[in-house]
């Protein structure tokens, strides 16, 4: 696909100087957890009668985004089960991500460290689901099957905006119960509601849920700026739909954001499913494919995206929020798993495929020489290298008045140029 030159008519063709660009550090709060083992051991210690885990099978759940420190919490979880006598084993939950398959799901956590070795315990992945509880409208509610037959649930999961819609619960503990751990089938019905109506959904399906299950406890994980680990919370099943939205609450006030106000182009050097749900974060740049309001971001006249996380597989679910992206990229997708998550989801546009150009070079030169400004020269041109990484970022000098005038914003360094390879590639300021 696009294997052939696209050739169309640009005026004056794809020559053109670029704007040289600045190194700005954007600064945000950092605070962070140092000893990850130790804060998850404190925490866990603080589980009341631990005595009656023992001989429980227990599935703990696992998701398909990169979490930081995810390793070692998940190693002392295990570790704690086993000492009180528990019989832990890992489930991928990620509703139909890993393009639906077993298989898939468990390389999504292999990308990560997470496998059988590493975490001492089996990994059980399957597709097969039991219906377990019903909406108020009919809507069955469905679960994993094998951590239905376990004796208990240990939900883990990193608690964040999410991408499509803004509620009282979002990404999270609730989230991963009701959408990743009903696999395709549970995540498919709860997506039909569409996204306008998961503010309501996702809290009544959690609830529900949580009724018919053993959780004897949550983790709940919170992130800095900085895709750090700050907070981490064990929580009692009785407390997970009063607790989590106050810890969504202290992840929206720690979330990174771009600074500058308007941007003419913004390049963004990859996107992923390891990045965000739906590979660039709306809570960034927002655009939501969803269509869902209630997202604030910059002003941004034209985006370009230049290539996919090698953690994606392939998955270039988000692509669609691009105005401009590379063949290579394109040539990159795994369309199997781009239009099972987005059929699943039931956002279709964040599969569409934008503009495609030759290679990087075209794909800035054109989306300056389209955006809505006369003097190339004088372009308000941002790159980021995804929507996570947001403390190093560059800036056209177009914008260093904007930049100079920011209070938790500094340029570093002398100004750079545009660098490309023989076959147009960006190449690493």
């Amino acid at each position: 696909m696009f294997d052939k030159e696209i050739k169309f008519t640009l005026d004056g063709g794809f020559e053109c100087e670029l704007p040289n660009m600045y190194r700005v550090n954007q600064h945000f709060d950092r605070h962070k957890i140092q000893d990850i083992p130790s804060r998850i051991n404190k925490e866990l210690a603080t589980f009341p009668n631990p005595e009656r885990l023992r001989d429980m099978s227990l599935a703990i759940t696992v998701g398909s985004r990169g979490i930081s420190g995810l390793i070692p919490v998940l190693q002392q979880t295990i570790q704690f089960l086993k000492e009180h006598g528990a019989k832990p084993f890992i489930v991928p939950s990620m509703g139909s991500h890993g393009s639906a398959n077993a298989a898939g799901q468990v390389k999504i956590l292999e990308t990560y460290g997470i496998t059988e070795q590493s975490m001492d315990v089996p990994i059980v992945s399957s597709m097969e689901v039991v219906q377990v509880a019903t909406m108020s409208d009919g809507v069955p509610l469905y679960l994993d099957k094998v951590a239905m037959e376990a004796d208990g649930i240990i939900l883990c999961n990193k608690i964040k905006p999410h991408a499509d819609f803004k509620g009282r619960v979002e990404s999270g503990l609730l989230k991963m119960l009701c959408i990743g751990l009903g696999n395709h089938v549970g995540a498919s019905s709860l997506h039909r509601y569409g996204f306008h109506n998961f503010h309501r959904v996702i809290p009544e399906a959690g609830e529900r849920l949580l009724e018919k299950i053993n959780v004897p406890f949550a983790v709940g994980l919170v992130e800095n700026a900085y895709d750090e680990l700050m907070d981490i919370e064990v929580v009692e099943q009785s407390d997970i739909l009063t607790l989590e939205p106050k810890y969504l609450e202290k992840a929206k006030q720690n979330i990174a954001q771009i600074m500058i106000p308007d941007i003419d182009v913004l390049i963004i050097q990859e996107i992923g499913k390891n990045i965000s749900g739906e590979g660039m974060d709306p809570n960034v740049t927002g655009r939501p494919g969803s269509g869902v309001g209630g997202f604030s971001g910059p002003n941004i006249a034209s985006t370009v995206v230049l290539s996919l996380t090698e953690a994606t597989h392939g998955n270039g679910v988000g692509i669609g929020m691009a105005d401009i992206t590379t063949r290579q990229l394109v040539q990159n997708l795994d369309f199997a798993a781009m239009y099972t998550n987005a059929a699943t989801a039931g956002t279709l546009a964040t599969a569409k495929i934008p503009m495609v150009m030759g290679n990087d070079r075209e794909s800035i030169v054109f989306a300056l020489k389209t955006a809505p400004i006369h003097d190339i020269q004088n372009a308000r041109i941002v790159w980021i290298k995804n929507t996570l990484e947001l403390d190093n970022i560059y800036v056209s000098e177009g914008l260093t008045n904007v930049v100079d005038s920011l209070e938790k914003a500094n340029r570093t360094g002398n100004s750079v140029e545009f660098s490309f390879d023989e076959s147009g590639a960006l190449l690493p300021w």
